[in-house]
């Protein structure tokens, strides 16, 4: 009796160990169809934070050059990860960062350019609460410290 009793819990573990392992092949597949690759926009929008973090930092170590950068064109043709960002209201929204970034990239001292990053990052934040708010609390963290 006391054998088949072992038998019975090591053939029980032993079918709970498979099950695992199926459970956890299951949940590996799902993590990685979870993993789609990113639109233009997408990556675009990462290399813009990256910038904006550098220009940040430059500003903040008073070692920032300006330099002219056309990213209008870029943004209205980039495929975007949903068909709903284009058109003229996007269009309208990349119009005013290239606005904001063109001021930006005028400054003639570190207070003004300060001041004029503040804003490139307010255009990001229009856009992005109109139509992809998920980043919007990181890019908040570009900002200046009024004062």
């Amino acid at each position: 009796m006391k054998r088949t009793v072992i038998l019975v819990l090591i053939g029980f573990l032993v079918w709970a160990c498979a099950n695992t392992d199926a459970a956890n092949t299951t949940e590996n597949k799902k993590t990685e169809l979870k993993m789609a690759e990113w639109s233009e926009l997408a990556l675009l929008m990462r290399d813009i934070h990256k910038d904006a973090k550098s220009w940040r930092k430059a500003i903040d170590n008073g070692t920032f050059e300006q330099d002219s950068i056309a990213i209008y064109k870029l943004l209205v043709e980039s495929k975007p990860t949903d068909e709903d960002v284009e058109g003229p209201v996007f269009e309208g929204f990349a119009q005013n960062y290239q606005m904001a970034l063109d001021s930006l990239m005028l400054s003639k001292n570190i207070d003004l350019a300060k001041a004029k990053y503040n804003n490139l990052v307010t255009a990001c934040i229009t856009c992005h609460q109109t139509y992809c708010p998920g980043p919007v609390k990181t890019i908040r963290k570009l900002y200046f410290p009024e004062g």
